[in-house]
C-alpha cells in the first residue's frame, strides 16, 4: 500500500484537492476525522486523558473537548502531553483505516499537522497545498464564520509556506479557480500512479 500525505495550513483548499484526487481513485484517511472518532469510541485514550488533565469526561464518560482545549492550549507542556498520549492512538487508528481501503493506486494520509506528529515517516510521497494569505483569510471567514482577526490568527499560528516547500515533495498552489486545482491534481495523479 503506498501512503501519500497530504498538508497544509487552514484555508489553503486542502480538502478540496483531497476530493479531486479521490474522484480518480486514489484511498482517503482524514487524521482528523480518525482524531474525533477515537475521542468518541476509545475508552483507553479517553481514560488516558481523563488522568493526565483531571477531570475532562463529562458524566457520560464523553470528553469534553472544549475543557480540554481550554487546558492544553494555555500550555505548551500539557499540549506536549496531549500529543504524547493520543499520536499512538491516531497513528494505529489512521493505519488500520489506511489498510481497510479497497483497490486505490495510492491512499491519502490526509493530516494538517502532518510532520508535526512525526506521521510523515509513513508517507512514500508528500503533497502540501498553499494558497496566499489574503485567499486563505476570506475561505477561513466564509467556511467558518469567523472574523478577520480570528482567521488571521489561526493562520499566524501555523506554519509558514515555506515550512511546507521545504518538507513536500510536491507543492500545489492554490490561488486560482476550481480548474486551475483540477489542472494540477491531474498532474500530480498522473506523476504519483507512475510511481515518481
Amino acid at each position: 500500500m503506498r501512503i501519500i500525505g497530504l498538508t497544509g495550513g487552514s484555508g489553503t483548499g486542502k480538502g478540496t484537492f483531497a476530493a479531486l484526487l479521490r474522484d480518480k481513485g486514489a484511498g482517503w484517511v482524514d487524521a482528523d476525522a480518525v482524531y474525533r472518532t477515537l475521542c468518541a469510541e476509545n475508552r483507553g485514550m479517553l481514560a488516558a486523558l481523563d488522568t493526565a488533565f483531571g477531570g475532562v469526561l463529562d458524566g457520560t464518560g464523553a470528553l469534553d473537548r472544549p475543557k480540554l482545549a481550554r487546558i492544553v492550549f494555555a500550555d505548551p507542556e500539557k499540549l506536549r502531553k496531549l500529543n504524547e498520549i493520543t499520536l499512538p492512538y491516531i497513528r494505529a487508528a489512521s493505519l488500520d483505516a489506511m489498510h481497510a481501503q479497497g483497490d486505490c493506486p495510492f491512499v491519502l494520509y490526509d493530516a494538517p499537522t502532518l510532520f508535526e506528529a512525526g506521521a510523515d515517516d509513513l508517507c512514500e510521497r508528500i503533497i502540501g497545498v498553499l494558497a496566499d494569505t489574503e485567499v486563505r483569510v476570506q475561505r477561513i471567514m466564509a467556511r467558518d464564520g469567523l472574523d478577520e482577526t480570528a482567521a488571521r490568527a489561526r493562520i499566524g499560528a501555523q506554519p509558514d509556506a515555506d515550512f511546507y516547500r521545504a518538507r513536500c515533495n510536491y507543492i500545489v498552489e492554490n490561488n486560482g479557480g476550481l480548474a486551475d486545482l483540477q489542472r494540477q491534481a491531474d498532474a500530480i495523479f498522473e506523476v504519483l500512479c507512475k510511481g515518481d
